[in-house]
């Protein structure tokens, strides 16, 4: 599989900087203690938050998610490269993803431009600085470099959360974005993004809904989503897909990629790209025959305005 960095080019170690708000030093005095002994490799205070920074990987991730238990509120995340982690944090964290596409949290203090997303992700998922989430990033940045959509086509973000997918395909091709998610949180960490992003965040439309509401065949959809979700929402997401359409799908691991590979041939899609980080996978597969007759819906995705969940 291809791997979403060129590593080989690029040997710096990857970390995942947490910045945790506290609200009190006795509080502030307890996690820096508990970062110390829970692998942190590098942890200090700034003002009124705990900086702390661990080595990109699941455990890693899971000790960033344990802080901002322990916090009693979200950790705002990034991924930053270097030898020494202290010394890459003194740098504003710009997190490339692709040639085109880099991604560098709210807090960082940079300016969203051609190329950049500024992501804060509230409480929602998809900071940017999981693994599912850049592989998904990634195979979409290859696919609108080499054969996109025409600019100003509708396509779909299911499971948004963040809404960076959605902003990702709207700044780098120019397409409108129908943005969908179920959770409350989406829909606030989304209207945010949408608000430090204006180059792409003006086309994309948000729907608090389940990939249920999809109405109209699409050139295009992602979707960010759990293996067991995800091969459960697929033949309705090949429902909406246009003739030569593609999907780009991540949020498994390695060892359930072979089933959500098998449910795609299954359903009339070929592999097209793939790529894999950390034991995770992502795939794009494309429409390769037409589905049976009397199953797909076709409509007409309305302007962001106007868009309407019954």
């Amino acid at each position: 599989m291809t791997e979403p960095t060129a590593a080989s080019a690029n040997p710096e170690p990857a970390w995942l900087l947490a910045r945790q708000p506290v609200a009190l030093q006795d509080q502030a005095r307890r996690l820096l203690r508990w970062a110390r002994q829970n692998g942190a490799a590098a942890v200090w205070l700034e003002g009124a938050a705990l900086i702390a920074v661990w080595p990109e990987g699941e455990a890693g991730r899971q000790a960033v998610a344990a802080l901002a238990d322990r916090a009693g509120q979200p950790a705002q995340v990034a991924r930053i490269t270097g030898q020494d982690p202290r010394a890459a944090w003194q740098a504003p964290p710009l997190d490339r993803i692709h040639p085109r596409l880099a991604l560098t949290p709210a807090w960082s203090g940079l300016s969203a431009g051609p190329g950049v997303l500024v992501i804060d992700p509230l409480t929602a998922f998809g900071a940017g600085d999981h693994p599912s989430t850049r592989l998904n990033l990634l195979l979409l940045a290859r696919l609108l470099d080499q054969d996109p959509p025409p600019a100003g086509a509708w396509v779909a973000d299911v499971g948004a959360g963040t809404g960076v997918l959605a902003l990702a395909m709207s700044l780098l091709a120019g397409l409108k974005v129908l943005a969908v998610d179920p959770d409350p949180a989406a829909a606030r960490a989304t209207a945010r993004n949408q608000a430090l992003n204006p180059l792409a965040g003006g086309r994309v439309a948000f729907v608090r809904a389940t990939h249920a509401v999809l109405a109209a065949q699409f050139p295009l959809i992602a979707a960010n989503l759990p293996g067991p979700l995800l091969l459960m929402v697929a033949p309705r997401l090949r429902e909406c897909l246009a003739p030569g359409g593609r999907l780009v799908v991540s949020g498994f691991r390695a060892e359930y990629a072979p089933k959500v590979e098998r449910a795609c041939t299954a359903l009339g899609l070929g592999l097209q790209d793939q790529a894999d980080q950390a034991g995770w996978v992502g795939l794009t597969c494309r429409v390769g025959r037409v589905p049976p007759a009397g199953r797909t819906r076709v409509g007409r995705v309305p302007p962001a305005g106007r868009v309407r969940v019954g």
